[in-house]
């Protein structure tokens, strides 16, 4: 008993418990000590393997670490990177098909410019929308084989060639003479009727 009448043994023994310490059996070698966070995290982070052993002061013999925590399996890191290229991919060819349409639609359209570009791409959708019966398909060959006339006061000549296939699978090569007219006010192109030019 110290001065003042404080007992000094209690106080002792409770600083000199520690916490539970292990110590790990790595490539031969003894380490450690561990204390069960530390070891979770080695386990689970692949710093050691789960065949690792570990001992405690009390255990007869070194015992599976595994016993001693849980080893979580990480999910296939592979298997989220496939399936999100594949997404990606389909996504991709979706776009490609369905945009190229979706743009190509907005050109014939959408022209508000006295140009002869403009005036093509609505020379286009003039075609298009001409009563070609149900199931009939057109393929411009391109800005390159057309012919653009700009004629004043505000109007154009454009002669567009292409490919036209028939409900029946026939396909046949076609040109189109579409007069065209710009109505600088509104800036909107308006044209037809397409006609037919013979070969």
């Amino acid at each position: 008993m110290a001065r003042g009448g404080t007992q000094i043994g209690p106080l002792l023994a409770h600083t000199m418990i520690s916490p539970e310490v292990f110590y790990l059996h790595i490539q031969g070698e003894q380490r450690g000590p561990y204390t069960i966070p530390q070891i979770d995290h080695l386990l689970n982070s692949g710093l050691i393997a789960e065949e690792t052993l570990y001992w405690r002061e009390g255990l007869e013999q070194w015992q599976p670490v595994t016993s001693l925590v849980k080893l979580r399996r990480a999910g296939n890191p592979w298997g989220k990177r496939l399936l999100y290229a594949g997404i990606a991919v389909v996504s991709l060819a979706i776009l490609q098909f369905f945009g190229s349409i979706v743009v190509i639609g907005w050109r014939e359209t959408n022209q508000h410019e006295y140009t002869a570009r403009a005036a093509y791409w609505r020379a286009r959708g003039v075609v298009r929308g001409g009563g070609f019966p149900e199931g009939t398909t057109v393929q411009f060959h391109g800005e390159v084989t057309a012919r653009v006339s700009m004629d004043q006061p505000q109007s154009a000549t454009v002669v567009l060639e292409g490919d036209m296939t028939l409900p029946t699978g026939e396909i046949r090569p076609i040109t189109w003479n579409v007069p065209m007219n710009f109505d600088s006010k509104n800036g909107e192109w308006t044209g037809g009727p397409a006609k037919e030019v013979a070969p």
